[in-house]
C-alpha cells in the first residue's frame, strides 16, 4: 500500500518546491511510477522516483520544474473588466504505482496503485522566509478565508493617474461573490459602490482591469460626479494626500458582502501638463502584472550596419572610371542596417514602500511599454542594479531611473 508522507498545499506557486514524498509497506519495493496528469486525465509527464539506501521504503519527488514548463504570465488587454488568464494557472493530479521485485521471475511487477486529488499551481514564487509560513487561503479566495490577496506586492495605497492601465489578478477556488469598486472624494466622502459579479471567474485565475477610464465608462454614472469630475491636479513631482483627494477602493467580497481579501487603494491623480509619461507593465513574483508610469524620456539610439566592399571603378561609355556625371562611385555599399533604442526615464517622486516593490521591476522577466495608440510593445529592462532608497538615507526626494531598450525607432508614448 501506498501512503503519503507527504504533500504541497492544495495550491502552491510553481517557483517554490511541490514535494510529494511516498513511502510503499511492501519490502520488495523497488521504484514507484508516477504520472503527472491535468484535471481531465491529459499526461503532462511521466516518471520514476527510486528508492534509496537512506530510504529503502519510498521516494519523493518535486513537480516544480516539470510544471513550470505548463504556466506562463498572461497580459489581456480587452475592453472587459473580468477576463480569464487560464495560461497562469494550472491543475494537476498524480497517479502512482509501486513497482516491486518478483522473487519468483526475478523480474518487476506492479504493485498497488494511488491516485492523489486534484492540486493547483500558478506562475509565482514567494521567497524563502514567507514560504515556510505558507498557507494557500491568504492567496486564494475561500469559503473560510477572509484574508486572500491579489496576485501583486504593490503597496496596498497607491497613487494611480486617471490615463494609467491598471490591472488585478485574483485566484478563487470556486467561490461566488463580487468585485465591490466603491468611490470616494474629499475627506473621505463616499460617492457610490459598485459590485462586479464574479459569475462565470469563481475558479482558476481571473483578471480584473481597474483602469480609471475604463471603470469611468463602464460603470458611468459612479464617476459621473461634479466632485469626482474635479480631481485635483498633481504634478510630477508632487505629494499627494488620501485625505484630500479622490480615490477609489477594490475588494472582494462573497454574496452576502462579507470581505473575502485585502481591500486595495487607488488615489487618483493627474499628470502635469508639461510631462511627457510613459506607462510600464511588468510581470511580478505572484503571477499578475503591475504598472508604474515614468516621466520624460530621453533617447540614445544604437546603430549597426554591415557594409560590403565595392571596386570604386567602373566602365562608362567604354572608359573605365570612379566617378560618373559628377558623382564619384561607392567603395562600399550598406546593406543592412538595425538599430536599438535607450531610453530613460525616470519615476515620480516614491513613497519608502513604493522603492521596496519596485525591486520587482528590475528583477520582472517580462516588461511592456504602452503606446500612444493603446497597444503595449515589449521592451529589455537593463537597469540592473538598484540601490533600494529610503527618506532616511536621502535629503531631496526619492526616484527612480530607469533605462530600458526598444528594438524599434518608431516608437510614440
Amino acid at each position: 500500500m501506498i501512503t503519503f508522507l507527504q504533500q504541497p498545499n492544495k495550491y502552491t506557486p510553481v517557483n517554490n518546491p511541490i514535494i510529494f514524498q511516498i513511502a510503499s509497506d511492501d519490502s520488495r519495493i523497488q521504484y514507484f511510477t508516477v504520472q503527472v496528469q491535468d484535471n481531465l486525465g491529459n499526461i503532462i509527464q511521466n516518471l520514476k522516483i527510486y528508492t534509496t539506501p537512506a530510504n529503502r521504503s519510498g521516494s519523493y519527488c518535486d513537480l516544480s520544474s516539470i510544471l513550470s514548463n505548463t504556466v506562463d504570465y498572461q497580459l489581456l488587454p480587452s475592453v472587459n473588466l473580468l477576463e480569464s488568464t487560464p495560461a497562469l494557472f494550472q491543475a494537476y493530479q498524480l497517479v502512482i504505482i509501486e513497482k516491486l521485485y518478483d522473487t519468483v521471475t526475478g523480474g518487476i511487477i506492479n504493485g498497488t496503485s494511488s491516485t492523489t486529488g486534484v492540486f493547483y499551481t500558478w506562475n509565482a514564487l514567494i521567497d524563502r522566509v514567507n514560504f515556510s509560513m505558507y498557507n494557500y487561503t491568504n492567496y486564494v479566495m475561500t469559503a473560510t478565508g477572509t484574508t486572500a490577496r491579489f496576485l501583486t506586492n504593490k503597496p496596498s495605497i497607491s497613487a494611480v493617474y486617471r490615463t494609467s492601465t491598471e490591472y488585478l489578478y485574483y485566484l478563487n477556488d470556486g467561490q461566488a461573490g463580487n468585485a465591490n469598486i466603491s468611490f470616494y472624494g474629499q475627506n473621505n466622502r463616499l460617492l457610490g459602490s459598485h459590485n462586479l459579479s464574479l459569475s462565470g471567474y469563481t475558479s482558476g485565475c481571473t483578471r480584473i482591469d481597474i483602469s480609471p477610464t475604463t471603470i469611468s465608462s463602464y460603470f458611468g454614472v459612479g464617476l459621473a460626479d461634479d466632485e469626482f469630475g474635479d480631481m485635483f491636479d498633481t504634478p510630477f513631482g508632487s505629494n499627494y494626500s488620501i485625505s484630500n483627494t479622490n480615490y477609489f477602493t477594490v475588494g472582494l467580497t462573497d454574496l452576502s458582502g462579507n470581505t473575502k481579501g485585502q481591500v486595495r487603494t487607488y488615489v487618483l491623480k493627474d499628470i502635469g501638463c508639461t510631462n511627457i509619461p510613459v506607462q510600464i507593465l511588468f510581470s511580478n513574483q505572484l503571477g499578475g502584472y503591475d504598472s508604474i508610469n515614468f516621466f520624460n524620456p530621453r533617447e540614445t539610439i544604437d546603430v549597426t550596419k554591415t557594409s560590403i566592399a565595392k571596386n570604386p571603378f567602373s566602365l562608362t561609355n567604354g572608359i573605365y572610371s570612379d566617378n560618373s556625371n559628377s558623382v564619384f562611385n561607392e567603395e562600399s555599399q550598406v546593406i543592412n542596417v538595425s538599430s536599438t533604442s535607450t531610453y530613460q526615464v525616470i519615476s515620480d517622486a516614491l513613497k519608502d514602500v513604493e522603492s521596496l516593490w519596485l525591486k520587482e521591476l528590475i528583477k520582472a522577466s517580462k516588461a511592456f511599454v504602452r503606446l500612444s495608440n493603446g497597444l503595449f510593445y515589449p521592451i529589455t529592462v537593463t537597469s540592473l542594479s538598484y540601490p533600494v532608497q529610503q527618506k532616511k538615507y536621502n535629503t531631496a526626494l526619492i526616484r527612480l531611473q530607469l533605462t530600458f531598450t526598444i528594438n524599434d525607432t518608431g516608437i510614440v508614448f
